[in-house]
């Protein structure tokens, strides 16, 4: 007695709803990641060079001698390494100017998480303070 064995090459009408919730699946899972991921280098960089050009953070950087996109990009590879997906967003939003939206954050991060953060900051400005000068 033999058994055959049929392999399929090509879905057939019954496999599209499987391979449609698969792709779902699939698409979900992708989003998500990203979601959890944080803020984008690109987004850091261009919050982190428009709060340059506001007032007292001008004037800082032109005393330092500190070149704004070197010191940003610089920022946002250092942002990844020492801040988690949530406190990068806290960052991010506050150098867009939107405040409340950070503080709102930061309020819901533990005070370990918070003492983090402020350490985080320090190790990012002394790292990339001397960064294109």
């Amino acid at each position: 007695m033999t058994t055959t064995i049929r392999l399929h090459c090509r879905p057939g009408p019954g496999d599209r709803h499987v391979l449609r919730s698969g792709a779902a699946i699939v698409m979900l899972v992708a989003l998500t990641a990203g979601c959890d991921s944080g803020p984008s280098d690109s987004e850091f960089i261009t919050a982190c060079l428009a709060e340059g050009e506001r007032g007292a953070n001008k004037m800082m950087r032109r005393e330092m001698g500190v070149k704004g996109e070197d010191f940003c990009k610089c920022g946002a590879k250092e942002a990844r390494s020492v801040f988690t997906p949530q406190a990068r967003q806290a960052m991010v939003l506050g150098m867009q100017g939107k405040k409340a939206e950070a503080h709102a954050i930061g309020e819901k991060m533990s005070a370990q998480e918070q003492d983090a953060f402020m350490k985080g900051t320090m190790t990012l400005f002394n790292a990339c303070v001397g960064t294109g000068r």
